[in-house]
Order: C-alpha cells, then structure tokens, then sequence
C-alpha cells in the first residue's frame, strides 16, 4: 500500500491464537501519542503480524501496538499489553473488554469478527487540544469547535466517544477547559501534561534504572 497511515491494532490473544482483531486509524492530531478522530479500518495483513507476534510469544491476553504503514508493509511500534481505544471498537462492532474479563477468569471468550470499517469517532476536547498545540492560535480552536458545531470536517458521522448522553459535570468540565484553551492556547500543555506525567518514566527514572542495573555477563 503506497502511502502512510497510522493507526493502532489490537487483539486479544488466547494460549498465541488471535481472537478479537480490531483496527482503527488515527485521523486528527492531539497532544502526546494520542488521537482526537479515529476512524476504523480492515487491514488483513496487519492482523496477521499480530497474530503471529501472539503464537510465537504464546500471548495470553490484550496485545497492542501503534502502526505504521508504508509501500515496505507495516511497520510495528510502542507495543504494549493493555487495551487502547475501546470506545472506537465497540461503535465498530468489536466488544474489547469483555474478553479480557473472560481470559482473566479462565473462560475462553467467543471470537469475534474484525469490525466494520469506516466507523468515525472523537474526542472533542482531544481535538481542540491538539489544534492549539500545532498553530498556537486562536482561531484554530475557534475553528475546531465550529466544525464540531455544524458537523463538519472530521465531524461528519463521528460520534463522541466518552460521554453517553448529556452529562451537565462533563459538559461544564469540557467547557471550562475548551473555554480556557480558547482564551490562551499555550494552557494545552497544562491540560495534557499532567495526564502522562503521572505514569510516563520520567528522563530522571530513567537514568537510575540504567545506573543501578547489573552489568552484562
């Protein structure tokens, strides 16, 4: 395939056989790794590089990765063994968690079809965030929250993935922080530092992992 997409894939793996593929394609820039519109995708050749990373590890469990795909075929990276994007799979028609709580219980889930493609979604305070980090203007989360607005651009048949229904906490949170970022685009690294730096091995950790680890034999 001539060209470049990114995108995740994920599965969860029984005993190395692959039994829940799902795809997504990640269409809208947001700050860090992540993804403001995701949009499934049916990529066979990406699955079965999966699925075989599964049978040679006996992989027992949510396998993940981010991927890239060019004209050499897809390359595989940041592989992690935990769920990612669960929200754009079951819109697809792939139900992610429930197979990890039957693996965890000792149950063989029930495989699934790979789900259906072309399904949109979106995290809208994603979005505006990533707009504010790569123009640093105002206009373009002006821009951003219009075409949210009117159903435009990358909002034509998305659907927002975290909120079921109207929440009035979430809608005032969201609209303290869009407000926030309008007003002042810089304050996109308050918002979205905090979320991994949390978690993320800091240049410091780092360092005294390599420090205090054993020397090779």
């Amino acid at each position: 395939m001539g060209g470049r997409v990114d995108g995740r894939v994920q599965g969860g793996e029984q005993a190395g056989e692959i039994r829940i593929p799902y795809v997504l394609r990640m269409t809208g820039k947001a700050p860090g790794c992540l993804a403001g519109h995701k949009r499934s995708v049916q990529l066979p050749a990406v699955r079965e590089h999966l699925g075989r990373l599964g049978r040679e590890l006996g992989w027992h469990g949510a396998l993940s990765a981010d991927v890239i795909l060019g004209s050499d075929g897809p390359v595989f990276i940041d592989l992690n063994p935990r769920l990612v994007e669960p929200m754009n799979a079951l819109l697809s028609g792939v139900d992610l968690l429930t197979p990890m709580l039957d693996l965890a219980r000792g149950r063989t889930p029930a495989p699934q079809p790979p789900g259906k493609p072309g399904v949109a979604s979106h995290q809208l305070l994603l979005a505006v965030l990533g707009a504010a980090q790569h123009s640093g203007r105002r206009r373009a989360v002006l821009g951003e929250l219009a075409a949210a607005a009117v159903r435009r651009r990358g909002y034509a048949g998305s659907r927002e993935e975290p909120m079921a229904g109207v929440d009035a906490r979430s809608m005032l949170l969201f609209a303290l922080a869009a407000g926030a970022t309008l007003a002042r685009p810089a304050l996109w690294r308050w918002f979205a530092s905090g979320s991994v730096a949390a978690y993320a091995l800091s240049p410091h950790g780092w360092r005294r992992i390599v420090q205090h680890a054993p020397a090779a034999p």
